[in-house]
């Protein structure tokens, strides 16, 4: 059957109306975007815009050449900045600098490395397949030259798919480096490494005081001080023969060095190397055993009835964590090599220290107790006392899978490479604390055998605790 002609044209013109109503409504959806980004922007960027505008205003009221000699004064004077000021020059002016010409390289071309690098979810709509790719919401670059995209997920992926395919993103973007962070569900932090501020050696870092909270230990790569935390938790540092885990013991025992002078706390170290890695320091612990298999397990029974005492005193009167004072520091037992602590003992020796060892770290935290121990193969005789660390570190290990087996479940994809580490950078690593996803890179400070001497002459000698009086806990207990 013929279709009515008048039928047929009232369709037509059905269509063109719904072509026109559409093109209008994104013409005013784009219109009402720009908006929100102008408005954005000027918010992000005050300075920004009042520049844009004194520009724009001279140009029509004074002169366009006004403006061109404002904006070489403006560039020669970056240049003098920059060669008279590197390092604030590199801090204040740098990360805008890149901001500028960056934001828009990234917002044009992030679309095809989406679409290129997997980013994207094809869906069947009416049986038409549909792409959604995931969407750059927004560009932040640090003082540190770390290029920071946050890109919204569409629904369908997850962070995991994201970390999957960074080191691709990071390809096509030329960055040396990348890595995934969280920020909230639906969006996640994409961060590109062009310049490595840890490739250079980190020097000693001095500390004046105390807290066993936020212990300097080196540089991170983000150019803040890395700190570590040291009260409430035990740390494990595992890496490679020459990865660098004395660089990271000998740091921290630096940030500590003021807490031991004034009495805070109390280094008590076992080597089962004899002495050959940790007794260059010998003055910084109140007890040191090495070699023996016999007096290391007395020294760690020793720290297990510390922790009974401890323990004891805490319930009586109603405390649930430790405050360490002069006269009742927190202990810290450094073990430089937890893997071959048992290697060379009898069995009834082995099974002492496996106790000890199991007790002062499930019970040793709230009682002022911290376990530090470095091991070079995370994988085996260590991994019945691997989760009991919180804080971990891997320094540059031999295969991708003790990545993992060290920082958890997913750090690799996320951007750990720890596998990847250069042999002529020791003490560079990944850190996961307690209670975070996120892993930080980070290079332990290194210290010549000379400062480690220095640092050794610099601790008063300390009476071991439990060779001491009773230690006073402001009253007695009814």
């Amino acid at each position: 059957m013929r279709e009515h002609p008048q039928r047929a044209q009232g369709g037509l013109g059905d269509d063109v109306v719904s072509v026109v109503v559409e093109a209008a409504l994104r013409a005013v959806w784009l219109m009402v975007r720009a908006a929100v980004w102008l408005v954005v922007w000027v918010v992000r960027h005050p300075v920004g815009a009042l520049v844009v505008v004194v520009a724009v205003v001279l140009w029509q009221t004074v002169s366009p050449a006004l403006v061109a000699v404002l904006v070489v004064a403006v560039v020669l004077g970056l240049l003098v900045w920059r060669l008279a000021a590197p390092a604030s020059f590199a801090r204040l002016a740098r990360p805008r600098i890149s901001l500028a010409w960056r934001t828009p390289v990234y917002r044009a071309y992030f679309p095809h490395v989406a679409s290129r690098c997997g980013l994207v979810v094809t869906s069947m709509t009416e049986g038409d397949a549909e792409r959604e790719l995931a969407t750059l919401r927004r560009v932040q670059v640090t003082p540190a030259g770390i290029e920071r995209l946050l890109v919204r997920v569409p629904v369908g992926l997850t962070f995991d798919d994201v970390a999957a395919r960074v080191e691709a993103v990071g390809q096509a973007f030329g960055s040396t480096s990348a890595r995934v962070v969280r920020d909230r569900p639906g969006r996640v932090w994409i961060e590109l490494i062009r310049r490595d501020v840890l490739a250079r050696v980190v020097a000693p870092i001095a500390s004046s005081g105390t807290d066993l909270a936020r212990l300097p230990v080196g540089l991170a790569d983000d150019g803040d001080p890395w700190r570590m935390r040291l009260a409430g938790t035990h740390t494990l540092i595992a890496g490679a023969t020459g990865s660098g885990k004395g660089s990271v013991l000998w740091s921290l025992l630096a940030g500590l060095a003021p807490a031991l002078r004034d009495g805070w706390a109390q280094v008590w170290a076992i080597d089962p190397k004899g002495g050959m890695e940790l007794g260059l320091g010998h003055g910084c612990f109140a007890r040191f055993e090495g070699g023996d298999a016999e007096a290391m397990c007395d020294l760690l029974e020793a720290a297990v009835a510390v922790k009974a005492e401890r323990a004891a005193w805490l319930g009586a009167i109603g405390q649930r964590v430790h405050s360490p004072t002069p006269d009742d520091p927190h202990l810290v037992i450094v073990v430089d090599e937890l893997a071959t602590l048992t290697a060379f003992a009898e069995r009834a020796v082995t099974r002492r220290i496996d106790q000890a060892l199991g007790l002062l770290l499930t019970q040793g935290r709230a009682v002022g107790i911290s376990v530090v121990a470095a091991v070079q193969d995370p994988g085996k005789d260590v991994v019945t006392w691997r989760d009991l660390f919180p804080t971990r570190i891997s320094l540059r290990v031999d295969n991708p899978i003790q990545v993992d087996m060290v920082l958890g479940e997913g750090a690799r994809d996320s951007g750990a490479r720890a596998d990847e580490i250069s042999e002529l950078q020791p003490g560079v690593g990944y850190v996961r604390v307690e209670g975070t996803r996120a892993i930080r890179r980070v290079r332990a400070a290194y210290l010549a055998d000379a400062d480690v001497v220095a640092l050794s002459e610099s601790i008063p000698a300390q009476a071991p605790l439990g060779q001491v009086e009773e230690p006073d806990r402001g009253g007695e207990v009814a």
